[in-house]
């Protein structure tokens, strides 16, 4: 069995791969194939003296132009049809029967006219003059003259793996970088270069500004005519079919840069050359193949990567990383990233025929900076103002301004970022007084929240923690999750909930930030990193904290001591701009000794604030932003309680037309039911889902009245009874 091909047919599966790119085929076919030929001088001068090469262009392009497209929003991922593969195979065969070990065009060809049913085999044979056998002798023949005239040797076929870097001579700052990239391309030995930085810190501008300095001759001697090439590395993996196609490729193509003079070899994501994992065969690692090259000092390197890549790749094989000088790429400071985008923003101006407004770029930057985590400046800036332009262009405006900009960021990061923005100091001045028209009888608790995140507001916080780490301790239903959920409505930013007793096993800690290597799980990440890597800027809802399991608390210990921790891949999570809320009943049980004694003197929620000494570390309280204690409820608290759940109800059947009254006596015996210390608040709901509602239920379904009533709940010796009025 044959295990190479020649350049030609390499060159030909290139062209049709190209092909397949450009009309977004979902399937490379013979028929691709037959169009990557007629790019190739033998079979096209091998076609024209025995056939008509231009209908055959025109018809198989035809065909090729009416197959199915992958729609441009959708990823594409070609592969080899059932034909094209049995189209090798035979070739393969073709080749074996006649003692050769490659592939060759007249292989290919010959088996493309023993396919059944294919459109390749009927357009070449409807465009032949002459017979089967002769024209494949007279292309047999061409191939033969130019490997005599060494017309087509590999070595030539280089270039075609390699695109040129576009030289861009307006990079801001980088001096230092750019100068030691320089020095390390220049050394004897180790002259391979690796960038690593962030995601959108500025690494392909960077070897974009190295590209023009070359051009410019503005280099050291030893560098001058030198010229910065690209490897396309998916050009390079292209039609490796067989195993031993790909070994065979990088070594003629690296072979023939090595003989090359002035040639530097750039490759974009290290990531792209394979060899990251333990798990792959090998077929695809382009990594190995280049390691000789990478030792001799032969051919030069520039690498861009980031520290994830260099990471993964030092847990695979930490030899090659010292292949390369390291030259570490910092996000630039506000300052010099304004710089930058000034010098980016004309093109944007011209590309969206908008206008910037002055003081949209600083803008841009803060808000990027503060909304948009998961990349560095400049990129994300930029980004940003990108979106921008494009929304002004497709709403009709003619010039982007701050506000376009935040409406533009909205749609990135999924949150209310104008209202959040929108915030001023009166209402954060009438924040406590907001909540307690939603919260009842808690004023202590509220006040104690609302001022810890006042102090944040106004920078007296230290801003490497959270903006706030809160234990809340009361019985159950006295508003501790709700005051959560109203926080975040007033806040505009998400709320986001973790029941903590699904985290009461050891084990569970990975559930959070990730399985280790390994083991199940290992792809899907944290679920708390993912959370707040997407939404940086929440409140942070750990309802009943006391049934996590111990390693759980290590873990918040972190997030409260340093707003920063890193998942099961290293990725950091940033906590810096998240209320932490944690929910305690811890020493509910203790509870009644609060009202020992003939006159109540200590509530629940404060003797339940004594026990969390006994249940917390003391290291875990003392990184406590504070301890909210909650009050019990009261028949105060109840009646408002009452008076609120009333008025939702009133508002859902409204939407029925139906008026709702409740007569005093009524109201009375739903208070005096639904008035539980024990229980709090849901006690209320759930008086008034079990007594009032089926009532309500029935009228409104199989009552008489279809027009909308008032109905008039009364009391009744054995509960409530309903009177409708038309």
């Amino acid at each position: 069995m044959p295990i190479n091909q020649t350049s030609n047919v390499t060159s030909a599966l290139v062209e049709a791969y190209g092909i397949a790119t450009e009309k977004r085929n979902e399937y490379l076919t013979p028929e691709h194939l037959l169009a990557g030929y007629l790019k190739d001088k033998d079979f096209w001068d091998a076609l024209s003296r025995c056939g008509r090469s231009e209908e055959l262009e025109t018809e198989i392009y035809g065909y090729i132009n009416g197959l199915e497209q992958v729609p441009a929003d959708m990823e594409l991922s070609i592969e080899f049809s059932s034909q094209l593969q049995e189209l090798f195979e035979r070739a393969a065969d073709t080749a074996s029967s006649a003692m050769v070990q490659t592939i060759q065009t007249h292989h290919l060809i010959y088996s493309i006219f023993h396919l059944e049913d294919s459109y390749a085999r009927f357009h070449l044979e409807s465009c032949l003059d002459c017979s089967i056998p002769d024209f494949l002798n007279s292309l047999i023949g061409l191939a033969e003259e130019d490997s005599e005239a060494g017309a087509m040797q590999p070595e030539e076929k280089w270039s075609r793996y390699f695109r040129p870097v576009e030289p861009d001579g307006n990079i801001v700052g980088r001096k230092e970088e750019t100068a030691r990239i320089l020095r390390i391309l220049c050394r004897r030995n180790k002259n391979n270069a690796l960038l690593t930085g962030g995601r959108g810190v500025g690494k392909t501008a960077i070897a974009r500004g190295i590209a023009s300095l070359l051009a410019e001759g503005n280099v050291p001697e030893k560098l001058k005519g030198y010229a910065l090439m690209e490897l396309n590395t998916g050009m390079l993996l292209s039609g490796t079919q067989y195993r031993g196609d790909l070994e065979g490729r990088v070594q003629s193509v690296m072979d023939s840069v090595s003989a090359e003079e002035g040639i530097i070899v750039y490759v974009d994501e290290l990531r792209s050359l394979g060899g990251m994992s333990r798990m792959e065969d090998g077929t695809k690692d382009i990594l190995s193949l280049l390691i000789p090259y990478f030792k001799s000092g032969n051919v030069r390197f520039l690498v861009s990567a980031t520290p994830e890549d260099i990471k993964k790749l030092n847990s695979v094989d930490g030899g090659v990383a010292g292949l390369f000088r390291m030259v570490e790429i910092e996000e630039p400071s506000e300052d010099e990233a304004e710089k930058i985008i000034s010098g980016i923003l004309p093109g944007l101006s011209d590309y969206h025929g908008v206008t910037y407004a002055d003081d949209v770029i600083r803008h841009s930057i803060g808000m990027s900076r503060r909304y948009i985590m998961d990349r560095c400046l400049p990129d994300k800036a930029i980004d940003l103002l990108d979106e921008a332009g494009a929304y002004a262009e497709t709403k009709g405006e003619a010039e982007v301004t701050r506000q376009t900009v935040t409406k533009a960021l909205a749609d990135i990061c999924r949150t209310d970022v104008e209202a959040s923005e929108a915030d001023t100091k009166d209402d954060l001045l009438h924040m406590e007084e907001r909540l307690g028209k939603k919260i009842f009888g808690q004023e202590k608790a509220i006040k104690t929240l609302t001022e810890a995140i006042l102090m944040s507001k106004a920078g007296l916080l230290d801003n490497d923690k959270t903006i706030g780490s809160f234990l809340f301790v009361g019985p159950t239903g006295v508003g501790k999750t709700e005051l959560s959920k109203v926080l975040a409505q007033q806040l505009h930013v998400p709320l986001h909930r973790f029941d903590m007793s699904e985290y009461s096993e050891k084990h569970s800690v990975a559930k959070l930030i990730g399985s280790p290597a390994g083991y199940v799980g290992y792809d899907d990440g944290g679920i708390l990193t993912d959370t707040v890597r997407k939404n940086p800027y929440c409140v942070l809802l750990l309802d009943e904290i006391e049934k996590a399991h111990e390693d759980i608390y290590n873990l918040l210990l972190q997030i409260m001591d340093y707003a920063v921790i890193s998942d099961n891949k290293g990725r950091k999570a940033d906590f810096r701009n998240v209320i932490l809320i944690m929910t305690s009943n811890a020493g509910a049980r203790y509870a009644h000794m609060a009202s020992v004694g003939f006159e109540r003197k200590v509530n629940a929620g404060e003797a339940m604030a004594k026990e969390i000494k006994n249940v917390f570390a003391p290291e875990f309280i003392n990184r406590l932003t504070s301890v909210v204690v909650f009050n019990d409820m009261n028949e105060q608290m109840a009646e408002k309680i009452l008076d609120d759940k009333i008025c939702r109800l009133r508002e859902r059947l409204s939407s029925k037309n139906v008026k709702l009254t409740i007569e005093p006596e009524a109201y009375r015996k739903l208070l005096s039911e639904g008035f539980s210390p024990e229980y709090g608040a849901r006690e209320i709901e759930r008086v008034l889902n079990a007594r009032l509602t089926p009532l309500l239920m029935r009228e409104i379904l199989f009552g008489k009245h279809k027009e909308g009533f008032t109905a008039v709940i009364g009391h009744s010796d054995d509960g409530f009874e309903l009177s409708c009025i038309s």
